[in-house]
């Protein structure tokens, strides 16, 4: 099968890596998403364990259209009989980038369109759409004159693990904290501190990683469940597979906000993901938490400033360097921020950044070291 995982900008070599651990094969990254080779066994593994894809496509045809009535003729010539029930229902998901096109939602209407009327031609009967459940979510996407549809394989999002509480505000995104954690070169064994935890994202992923569970272990429908050719013996191998294979890593993971609000939110999430017994919770002010290991990380997702004054979002991160200069030495802390100049003002030089996106907001992920002692006494410790 030709396959494309979608992720986020700045993820993509680490969502390469989970290909090649899959066994995909013809792995070519692109932005934002990588075209790969793979029989069902790799498909089901990659829905089941990625924690860097948001959606799983599976190609099924292109061509060229220049004109609407251009893509309806070519979408009524695919054999969608081969794909669909008569009675069955799908949905489509456009992107389009053409001057051919007014719009995408035009183009999602003019394949529908063909599709409909090719199994009233060839059978007398229709399928339905459903924007809920459908039995087929397919993927338009027209760049120029260049016209790709695919299937989608997951169904529901995979960042959507299940465990997010409903009512939690401007959670950070649960792929995103993935590969934030992933890219700050965090792995399970070392202490992680979430002191301004909101919803508690990263404490959560962190310990989805360190119980050894696959990521999507509490789901039980993905949309190649749906389809003609689905495989349901090689899925119910790669399910019994990944659970007998569970290695937990024992993590001290700390969770902490001052607001009481948020503390229950993260209780909440963890519970959702079953990993409540891994991570420490508690209400506190950072600004008043002391180091309860000899060594970890620390890891925020401070206000970046659109929705307070500029004093205000400035001294907080000042607050945030002060904090972690003549308190956590030892440890490694990272931010991720949208604002430059507040960045600028936590007053440690990063000795790493990665350009990443929060939603549609253009963020850096920020690494920072506090040494113990100078810093050209740490240097001279590790050449002794």
């Amino acid at each position: 099968m030709n396959l494309y995982l979608k992720t986020l900008a700045g993820l993509e070599d680490l969502a390469a890596e989970e290909l090649k651990a899959a066994g995909a094969t013809h792995i070519e990254v692109g932005r934002r998403g990588i075209s790969f080779q793979g029989d069902a066994k790799v498909l089901y593994t990659i829905c089941m364990h990625s924690r860097f894809a948001v959606r799983v496509l599976r190609y099924l045809t292109s061509f060229e259209a220049k004109t609407p009535d251009d893509l309806y003729r070519q979408g009524a010539r695919f054999a969608w009989e081969n794909m669909l029930a008569p009675d069955g229902s799908f949905v489509i998901d456009a992107t389009v980038h053409s001057d051919g096109f007014s719009h995408s939602h035009f183009a999602a209407l003019k394949l529908k369109d063909a599709i409909v009327d090719r199994f009233r031609g060839k059978t007398g009967k229709r399928p339905s759409i459903d924007k809920v459940r459908p039995d087929l979510r397919l993927n338009l996407h027209i760049s120029g004159e260049k016209v790709t549809i695919s299937v989608d394989a997951s169904g529901e999002q995979l960042s959507r693990r299940g465990y997010r509480p409903r009512t939690a505000k401007a959670p950070l995104n649960e792929v995103l904290a993935a590969g934030l954690l992933a890219l700050s070169g965090w792995r399970p064994g070392t202490p992680l501190y979430d002191p301004m935890c909101g919803s508690g994202t990263f404490s959560t992923e962190a310990a989805l990683w360190a119980s050894g569970l696959p990521v999507q272990a509490g789901r039980r429908h993905f949309a190649f469940m749906d389809w003609s050719d689905f495989e349901p013996d090689t899925w119910r191998a790669v399910r019994s597979e990944a659970m007998a294979s569970i290695t937990p890593v024992e993590t001290p993971i700390f969770a902490s906000d001052q607001h009481p609000g948020a503390v229950r939110q993260t209780m909440e999430g963890l519970e959702g993901a079953d990993v409540e017994s891994l991570v420490q919770v508690k209400q506190a002010d950072f600004f008043k938490l002391e180091p309860r290991t000899d060594g970890g990380m620390l890891v925020f997702n401070p206000p970046y400033g659109e929705r307070m004054d500029p004093g205000d979002v400035v001294g907080l991160y000042e607050r945030i360097g002060d904090r972690l200069k003549f308190h956590w030495s030892g440890f490694d802390a990272w931010v991720i921020s949208s604002n430059d100049e507040a960045l600028k003002r936590v007053g440690l030089r990063p000795h790493k950044r990665h350009p990443v996106f929060n939603g549609a907001l253009e963020c850096r992920w920020v690494g920072f070291s506090m040494y113990k002692g100078s810093k050209a006494d740490q240097f001279k410790s590790k050449k002794a």
